[in-house]
Formats: C-alpha cells, sequence, structure tokens
C-alpha cells in the first residue's frame, strides 16, 4: 500500500510539474509585451522544470512496478528508470519548446532555429525513452491489454465480445488525439503563410464529424452483407427493425478510405465558404498531407483492439519491433484464429502502416514540398496524399488476414485503394495540364529553367519502367485466373503493376509538359 501511496504523490507531482509548464507558456503566448520577455532564460527554466517531471515520472513507473510486484532483472530495472526518466522529461522539454517556436511572439531567428533543433531531438529522444520503458516492463504486464470501458460491462479486452453497451475507447481516444495534433500543425502553417491563427478552426470541427460520418458509411455500406461472429449483419438489423445500428459507431466499424475523402470534400466545401479572401489551394496543400500523421495515430488504436494484423509468424522474426507490440500480438479480435503460444505472433501491421504514414508526410512535406518546388504546381500535394495513402493500402490489403478484409468477396477495400492511386495521380496529370494552358492562354510566363536534358533523361526513365511493369502486369493478369480470395496471388500482383504503369504514365503526362516548354523557349531564345 506504501508504494501506491508514493506513486500517487509522484503522478500528482508530474501534474503540479506540467501545470505549472501550462500556466507559464499560456503567460507567454498571450504576453502584450513579448518583446521585454527574456526567452533564453524562459527555456532554461522550462528545461529544469522537464527534468523534474522527468523524476516525477521515473519515481511514477518505479513505485508502479514495486506496487505491482515485477520480478524484474537489471536490464529491465535499468530500461524502466532510464526510459521513464527519458520519456517524462524530453516529452515535456518538447511540448514548452513547441509552443516556444510555433506560438511564441517575437522570437528572434536564432532563438527560433534552437528551439526547432531542441523540439525534434526532443520529441525523437522522448520516443526513445517511450521504446525503452515499455521494452523493460514488457514481459511483466498482463496480456491482452485493455482497449477500453464499456459503460454496461466495465473494461475491455479484444477477447471481450459484446453487441451492445457504449463506452471509451483507445481507438477512439486515438483518433481524436491524431486530429487535435493535425489542427494545430495545420494552423501553424496558415498562420506562417497569413500571419493569422484559428483560419482552419471551423473548417476543423465540420471536417472531423464528417470524415467520422464518411468512415461509418463507408464500412456500412463494405459490410452490408456481411454476418459478424456475433449478432446479424445491417441488412438483417435494418430489415428487423434496428435501423439506429448503421450509426452505432461505439460499436466498433470506421473505414478510414471512406472518412479521408469525405473529410476532405466536406472540409474544402466549408473552407471555400467560410475562407473566401484565402486560397482554397494553399490550405488543401498545407493541411491534405498532415492527415497521414492523424491516420499513423490512430492505428495505435488498432493496436489495443489487436486488429489489422498479419498472419502468425515466430516472434523472434519480429525484433525491430517495440517488445509491448509483439507480446500482445499473441492475441487478436478475430474470434475463429486462435491465441498464439509464447514466442509467436502476429504480424503487427497497423505498425507498419503507422510507419509508413509518417514517412509518407515527410516525404511529402519535404522531398516533393521543398525538393520539387520549381516543378509542382498548388494542389499536388493534396493529391500526393491520395496517391501515396491509396499506394498504402494497395500493398497492405493482401497481407492482412482476410477477417479484417472488409466486404463480402473482402476486396471492398483494396479496390477504393486503387481508385484512390489512379484518380490521385489523374488529379496531378490534370493540374498541370489544365494550369499549364491557363497559362498558355494568358500568356504568362512558363516555368523558368527547365532542363531539357535532365528532364529528357526524367522522361525515358519513366517510359522504360512503365513499359515493363505494364508488360509484366499484362501477363501476370493474362496468365492467371483471378482470386476469390485476397491475397498477393500473380493475378492481383499483375493488377498492381498495371496501376502503378498507369500513374507513372500520368506522371511522365506532366514531365512531357515541362519538356515541350523547355523546346518553346530554346526556340523562342535562339530565335531572339
Amino acid at each position: 500500500m506504501a508504494f501506491l501511496v508514493l506513486m500517487i504523490v509522484a503522478i500528482v507531482g508530474i501534474i503540479v510539474s506540467l501545470g505549472y509548464d501550462i500556466y507559464c507558456l499560456v503567460k507567454i503566448v498571450k504576453s502584450n509585451m513579448p518583446g521585454a520577455i527574456d526567452y533564453k532564460k524562459e527555456i532554461k527554466k522550462f528545461l529544469i522544470n522537464s527534468l523534474v517531471t522527468g523524476g516525477f515520472t521515473l519515481l511514477t513507473f518505479l513505485f508502479l512496478s514495486l506496487y505491482q510486484g515485477y520480478k524484474c532483472n537489471v536490464g529491465e530495472w535499468i530500461l524502466i528508470l532510464l526510459g521513464s526518466l527519458l520519456f517524462g522529461g524530453l516529452l515535456s522539454g518538447f511540448i514548452n519548446l513547441f509552443v516556444l517556436n510555433y506560438y511564441a511572439k517575437e522570437v528572434s531567428e536564432e532563438i527560433k532555429k534552437w528551439t526547432f533543433r531542441g523540439m525534434i531531438v526532443f520529441g525523437i529522444s522522448s520516443l526513445i525513452g517511450l521504446l525503452l520503458l515499455t521494452n523493460g516492463l514488457a514481459d511483466h504486464i498482463v496480456y491482452p491489454l485493455v482497449n477500453g470501458l464499456n459503460f454496461k460491462y466495465g473494461w475491455t479486452t479484444p477477447l471481450t465480445k459484446y453487441a451492445d453497451g457504449a463506452g471509451i475507447t483507445w481507438y477512439a481516444i486515438f483518433i481524436l488525439s491524431g486530429a487535435i495534433l493535425v489542427y494545430f500543425l495545420c494552423d501553424h502553417r496558415l498562420y506562417v503563410e497569413y500571419g493569422k491563427h484559428g483560419i482552419a478552426e471551423s473548417t476543423f470541427l465540420v471536417a472531423l464529424p464528417a470524415g467520422i460520418i464518411g468512415a461509418r458509411i463507408g464500412y456500412v455500406v463494405g459490410e452490408w452483407n456481411v454476418v459478424p461472429e456475433y449478432g446479424m449483419s445491417f441488412a438483417q438489423r435494418v430489415a428487423s427493425g434496428e435501423w439506429w445500428s448503421i450509426f452505432a459507431i461505439w460499436e466498433g466499424g470506421l473505414t478510414i478510405l471512406s472518412g479521408a475523402i469525405t473529410g476532405i470534400v466536406v472540409g474544402v466545401l466549408w473552407y471555400m465558404w467560410r475562407n473566401k479572401k484565402y486560397s482554397i489551394w494553399v490550405a488543401v496543400d498545407l493541411i491534405v498531407p498532415t492527415i497521414l500523421i492523424a491516420q499513423g495515430i490512430g492505428r495505435l488504436g488498432n493496436f489495443f483492439n489487436a486488429e489489422v494484423h498479419g498472419f502468425a509468424t515466430e516472434a523472434s522474426n519480429l525484433w525491430w519491433v517495440p517488445k509491448m507490440i509483439v507480446n500482445n500480438m499473441r492475441y487478436t479480435s478475430a474470434t475463429d484464429l486462435d491465441i498464439l503460444p509464447v514466442g509467436q505472433a502476429y504480424i503487427p501491421l497497423f505498425y507498419i502502416e503507422l510507419l509508413v504514414n509518417f514517412t509518407g508526410y515527410f516525404i511529402i512535406r519535404y522531398a516533393v514540398e521543398e525538393g520539387l518546388k520549381k516543378y509542382r504546381e498548388l494542389g499536388d500535394l493534396a493529391f500526393s496524399y491520395v496517391i501515396w495513402y491509396g499506394l498504402t493500402r494497395v500493398l497492405m490489403e493482401p497481407l492482412r488476414v482476410s477477417q479484417f478484409n472488409m466486404g463480402t468477396n473482402k476486396y471492398w477495400s483494396w479496390f477504393w485503394s486503387i481508385v484512390f492511386v489512379v484518380v490521385g495521380t489523374f488529379l496531378i496529370f490534370a493540374n498541370h495540364l489544365i494550369r499549364h494552358l491557363i497559362r498558355k492562354y494568358k500568356n504568362k510566363p512558363m516555368i523558368e529553367n527547365v532542363s531539357i536534358l535532365g528532364t529528357s533523361i526524367a522522361c525515358g526513365s519513366l517510359f522504360a519502367i512503365g513499359t515493363a511493369l505494364l508488360v509484366v502486369g499484362v501477363i501476370l493478369m493474362s496468365t492467371n485466373p483471378f482470386a476469390e480470395v485476397l491475397t498477393f496471388n500473380k493475378f492481383n500482383v499483375g493488377l498492381i503493376l498495371l496501376v502503378v504503369a498507369v500513374a507513372i504514365y500520368l506522371i511522365l503526362g506532366c514531365g512531357i509538359i515541362y519538356l515541350s516548354q523547355g523546346f518553346k523557349k530554346k526556340d523562342a531564345q535562339e530565335a531572339i
């Protein structure tokens, strides 16, 4: 009991420490005299308080481990203590530096530079601390982990199956947390662009529920005739008078693909209506790619639900996955699959998709937005999101255990993922073509410094790659029958190659536009 009391005292210490940080940050951000603030002194104060928060976090997990009676070895104690200190302290420091970097007023460029660098270092280091902490605790926690609280039945796990009763789930919390984080990222970028906070606030408040509704509608349509392991299909429930089951999101069942497209469409329409003086194209390029971050964070909810996974494998093959995830992946929410023996685990596809989503955001944000700045058009970043996420799901869906694929034939999400890829690349091509024709019609300057040699090599390479994929894809599809089960059989692989080939040809079309501009400019210069 003494360890429980000490743990509660340590938790209170964390709350007080973080509360003090929040008080100071609000005071700085809302200051009417930001020029009088000594930011170096404030940063030093925040860093000291981060150590205090880290110390209280260390004590919290120390007393928790002692209270629970964990029989940790020396290595595990080191991981728990070091990880909790790094996670608690550096996460607190990351939040402080994040707010100062993005929301503090009249900060010098030197301070901005160091707060940004510190934010990156602290953010990455806090994640490392969390990894160390969870690895130290992994073998002493009861599995499967709790995934929610049912108001009627109490705490639930992935093995708990109830057809009724509302509640709170980790899945919903992570989805909401990801959306809130994305809002603040977008708000800052719009502030940098226009010098004003809150531009997208009403859009966020409208697009988020619209996305949830769209995600539910997509799930209901895709699973309309599918009978779950308990209860009836949506078609049967509606026929029996349970029409409200369509909207019962507390029972689980959301489709990210339909949610994303619904949220984007509704958000765009709302933004255009409420923010007529701000470019919608700038907004979608800044906002839409960040959806990948929200989706990545939302996938953590699948971890607690023990879903979105592949087939069983030896746990030793998952050495690159955090140990707590591997241990929890012995279990599954699919009732017709077995609980795996110690030493085995289901492949955590949700974790792979989380990493791929985060990677996609940084590629679009820096490689496309910054690296291709000379060639890209407004709207390209938003359309790149459609391509990236569509391609991610095209490759991930066949790896899932079939119980987590939607539709009576399990092809529902995979089909719409293919549509995402094709539509996304077509929109990029159409975007470049239309803007090129508009500039030509208005006799506006073409893009400067187009390298004819470099663009020709790029176009030739794209044509060769696209043609090779097209030929191989057609051969695989024509010589192998269509498979009823969604897997990486030869027919489906051929279809994927065919889709990628079409996407490459559409991107090649953009290159041809630039190549034609380069030749016209060269001819004009030679004529002079």
